[in-house]
Parts: structure tokens; C-alpha cells; sequence
């Protein structure tokens, strides 16, 4: 038997500060965008020659934690190939 939707959470989202490395910035942008419907994001205000980008994420409650763990492993990877990270804002730490 399936459990009935939970409504509560349904609308909700949970908002979240990243900052990526300029140049890797297009290649989080198409990870994100190929989980259709798990986050959105909009790139936050920056100044010419920065080496950054912050995005802001809009998570709905329900694809949090599918979120997190999409964004650990796709830190970890970028890790592994440029020594770069994913660096969560609000919660000041890396993913």
C-alpha cells in the first residue's frame, strides 16, 4: 500500500548558497539542469574579475537531500580533476 502525499511539503523550498569556480561554472549549470525539476538556481550579483560565481539554489523540500548528495558527488569529482570544490555559504562548508 502506498502512503498518502504529504501536503505540508509540498510547496515548500529551502534556499541555498554555493560558489563554484568561474570557469567550472557552466558545467554545474547543465548537472543541475539535467535533474529536471530538482532545484532551480539563479546566479547571484558578482564583480568583473571575480574567480567565482554564487549560485542561489531553490530546493524543494521533498528533492533536499537528493540535492545534497547530487552536489557532494559532484564536488568530490571536481575535486578530483581541477583540486576545486562545491562550497556551501550558508552553512560554510564544502560539499
Amino acid at each position: 500500500m502506498t502512503k498518502p502525499l504529504d501536503s505540508s511539503n509540498l510547496f515548500k523550498e529551502v534556499a541555498r548558497r554555493i560558489r563554484v569556480r568561474k570557469d567550472q561554472q557552466a558545467y554545474v549549470y547543465n548537472i543541475l539542469e539535467s535533474h529536471e525539476g530538482v532545484a532551480s538556481y539563479s546566479t547571484l550579483d558578482h564583480k568583473p574579475g571575480d574567480g567565482h560565481r554564487d549560485l542561489l539554489l531553490s530546493i524543494p523540500v521533498a528533492f533536499l537531500s537528493e540535492v545534497e548528495e547530487l552536489l557532494t558527488r559532484l564536488s568530490r569529482e571536481m575535486r578530483e580533476d581541477t583540486g576545486e570544490i562545491i562550497y556551501d555559504l550558508d552553512n560554510a562548508k564544502e560539499f
